[in-house]
């Protein structure tokens, strides 16, 4: 008779982590995860900074056991018969076939984004520019079935007499407004909200500054918790100590906030001058206009670029590639919501996303073919967050169904089946919309078949979520995973714990 390898999974929600010895599982309350000696069912010490352990039996296996979220979990749902309270168990684990520990990060979800750059001298008067937005991946596919486009041109930007080059401020925003209302590509895209620096005021002069030389690289500034690349010219300085006294934005920088106070690079290193940041832009329009060698940029929205604006309106340049040369980057990010189901109306089969939507953003030449010779164009993908509090809520449901605990769905009634059967409070386990860090414990366990040896394994991988805004407990979690190395390792199993790692 053949017999196959087998792989299960387990999962446990952490809130918190039992650290002292001598508590038995029935003591543990919902979400409460200890390391338990198969010898006498109690917890076991966790390695911290007052104690060594894990103080396990020899010969014993150990178990990672966690407290149910069911308020009445009785084995067979039915007290009248003799049930009893029943915590969440893993298999027993043999330190010597503990074969990899190790834990995700918490990386956060990113958007999409795409931009598209003009120089002074790309949109001459007579030719029209093109610019083409594509939308793809699982959004747009289960949207449209298809991956999605637009093209955008700027026929309707005219010249004045004599006039040789349009701005490219004005060519992208007619280009950008155009492209964000196609029907299809305007659920997906949406211009990006820079927070650039709009306004800002010297706070300390500092030490040591030199005024920036036509051509020369701008001072750059640190200091901000979120936002970066705002650079400046220094225009004057006074006497002695050398103090920054007036400067020009020559990077307005994106996410920023009012009130986020920056150092000036260039200094002396003790004593740099500072900047309160006053006021951030919004829009997606970055206009640079660079002069006798200096560059000073400012940011807009897609309508203040083509002055349609309620206020604060771009003035265009009639001559954009003359004695002070304009260029114009335009930013898109991937926007999209998709349908959020209630408790009530839960079911594991729902469609939750797993895949940002992707853009993709280029500039074409009057025969439908890629521009290469001017215009610069740039994508970043975006990427979801590691582990989504919608995936551990349906691995939840999963690892009860292996102990047959039911989770009722597809009919009118589920929910107050569900509500019968306390499937409910595994919904209210879970935040469904947080990030979690999971952490993984895999080991193997031999089947013995036959006097000779081994004939395969079975082998179980055990998953431990805890929030990822939960440093408490993930702290916790992880003196219990250096537990079960220390365990492993006592037993001539050294298996370290892998940090960073992606599943």
């Amino acid at each position: 008779m053949a017999y196959f390898n087998h792989a299960f999974n387990k999962t446990f929600i952490a809130d918190s982590t039992l650290a002292t010895a001598g508590t038995a599982t029935s003591a543990l309350t919902a979400g409460q995860v200890a390391l338990v000696d198969g010898a006498d069912w109690e917890s076991v010490i966790i390695p911290g900074a007052a104690n060594v352990g894990p103080l396990v039996t020899p010969g014993s296996f150990a178990y990672i056991v966690q407290g149910s979220f069911y308020t009445k979990d009785t084995i067979g749902n039915n007290p009248g018969h003799g049930g009893y309270k029943e915590s969440v168990k893993s298999k027993g684990i043999n330190p010597r076939y503990i074969s990899r520990l190790w834990k995700t990060n918490c990386a956060t979800a990113s958007q999409a984004t795409a931009s598209l750059s003009l120089a002074s001298d790309c949109a001459p008067c007579g030719k029209t520019q093109f610019m083409r937005i594509d939308v793809k991946g699982s959004p747009a596919l289960r949207f449209l079935n298809h991956n999605a486009y637009a093209i955008a041109d700027s026929a309707n930007v005219c010249c004045i007499d004599g006039q040789e080059y349009i701005d490219p401020a004005v060519v992208v925003g007619a280009m950008a407004e155009m492209v964000l209302g196609d029907p299809l590509i305007k659920p997906f895209v949406a211009e990006k909200d820079l927070n650039g620096v709009a306004t800002s005021s010297l706070t300390t002069g500092g030490e040591g500054y030199a005024v920036t030389a036509a051509n020369a690289a701008a001072s750059a500034t640190s200091g901000s918790s979120t936002g970066s690349g705002f650079a400046i010219n220094i225009l004057t300085i006074a006497a002695s100590p050398f103090a920054i006294a007036t400067f020009s934005v020559a990077n307005a920088g994106s996410g920023y906030a009012a009130g986020d106070v920056v150092s000036v690079a260039g200094g002396t290193v003790d004593k740099l001058a500072t900047i309160t940041v006053d006021t951030v832009s919004a829009g997606g329009v970055v206009v640079s206009v660079k002069t006798a060698g200096i560059t000073t940029s400012a940011v807009y929205t897609i309508a203040q670029a083509q002055g349609k604006g309620a206020s604060g309106n771009y003035t265009a340049s009639t001559d954009p590639n003359g004695t002070s040369k304009v260029s114009a980057t335009v930013s898109f990010v991937g926007a999209y919501v998709d349908t959020v189901f209630g408790n009530c109306s839960f079911d594991t089969r729902d469609h939750y996303n797993a895949e940002p939507v992707q853009i993709e953003v280029s500039l074409l030449d009057e025969t439908g073919n890629p521009c290469n010779d001017c215009g610069v164009a740039s994508n970043t993908p975006g990427s979801m967050q590691q582990t989504q509090g919608e995936e551990v809520l349906r691995e939840l449901i999963m690892s009860e169904r292996y102990r047959q605990s039911p989770y009722n769905q597809g009919n009118r009634d589920s929910a107050r089946i569900r509500e019968i059967e306390m499937s409910d409070e595994l919904l209210a386990a879970v935040d469904r919309t947080a990030t979690y860090r999971a952490y993984y414990v895999q080991h193997s366990v031999p089947r013995f078949n036959n006097p000779t040896g081994v004939f395969d394994n079975d082998q179980y991988q055990y998953k431990i979520y805890v929030k990822c805004s939960d440093a408490a407990a993930q702290t916790a979690v992880e003196k219990l995973m250096e537990g079960l190395a220390a365990f492993a390792k006592a037993n001539g199993n050294n298996v370290p714990l892998e940090t960073n790692a992606y599943w």
